[in-house]
């Protein structure tokens, strides 16, 4: 563990080893401050005043566990081979048997920056608000297997997916579930289920319907991932911008802890 002993060293990775503490509370205290900030979304102040420290010491602490956390839970890949991801399909996946991933962007508001550029370059027109946007991808059994950065609030799914990289991990035998707003067809060497769209057709024929209908079904799971993730009361507030340099490894490790917890998305694929 690097152990943040002040924004100074912050800045020049100095650091001091674990060893040598520089709080009164034990590691396990320290975890149980990080996890109520994280998953409570309780205020620095608040949390300074229940463990009897100062609040820049809850900073800091908060800070070292992020970045602790952070690189030791990403060391673990999250990635799954396709193999793997074809021994667990559930059956609902049957008419997609070859799906590897299936992903959706997320959205949660910032404080609004006094620079009208900056302004413009994270204002979400879909939330109207300044938003930090993410892409998450989950394997058709449920665990997150792709978390991108954050990105500005006013690029499209399709940037971010071109931006965050998932392209290289992905093979021409394999399958993507995208929402209507991933027009990526010519970025991926794969297939993509999407919901059709109407275009200039006064309706949809029959297996359109069908297929859009199948694919919003499972697509719902990648939402309800999201909402575990989002069930972190950190998220639930406008994140200020002076923890802009932590927020994207808090929202990863947000991510990770997902994969961790108890009970599976949906109750019938608990034995798989």
């Amino acid at each position: 563990m690097v152990r943040i002993t002040s924004s100074c060293a912050a800045s020049a990775n100095v650091s001091e080893p674990t060893q040598q503490r520089s709080t009164k509370l034990a590691p396990i205290d320290e975890l149980l401050l990080f996890l109520m900030h994280l998953s409570v979304g309780l205020p620095l102040r608040d949390l300074a005043n229940r463990f009897g420290i100062h609040r820049t010491t809850a900073s800091r602490i908060i800070a070292t566990w992020t970045h602790f956390l952070y690189h030791l839970l990403g060391s673990v890949r999250l990635w799954i081979p396709k193999e793997e991801v074809k021994a667990h399909l559930p059956p609902e996946f049957s008419a997609f048997p070859d799906t590897q991933v299936v992903l959706d962007c997320t959205e949660f508001f910032c404080q609004t920056p006094s620079s009208l550029v900056l302004q413009s370059e994270v204002f979400s027109t879909y939330k109207s608000h300044t938003t930090f946007k993410a892409m998450i991808g989950i394997a058709p059994h449920s665990p997150i297997t792709f978390v991108s950065a954050l990105y500005a609030g006013s690029l499209s799914d399709r940037e971010i997916f071109k931006l965050s990289g998932i392209t290289k991990l992905l093979t021409a035998d394999t399958a993507i579930m995208v929402d209507k707003g991933f027009l990526v067809d010519n970025l991926v060497p794969c297939k993509v289920y999407r919901p059709a769209f109407l275009s200039n057709r006064s309706q949809m024929c029959r297996e359109d319907v069908q297929q859009t209908q199948s694919i919003a079904r499972l697509r719902v799971h990648v939402e309800r991932c999201i909402r575990r993730v989002k069930e972190n009361k950190l998220f639930d507030k406008v994140i200020p911008l002076s923890v802009c340099g932590s927020i994207d490894q808090l929202f990863s490790v947000a991510c990770f802890l997902v994969n961790y917890q108890n009970g599976p998305l949906v109750k019938a694929w608990a034995g798989k």
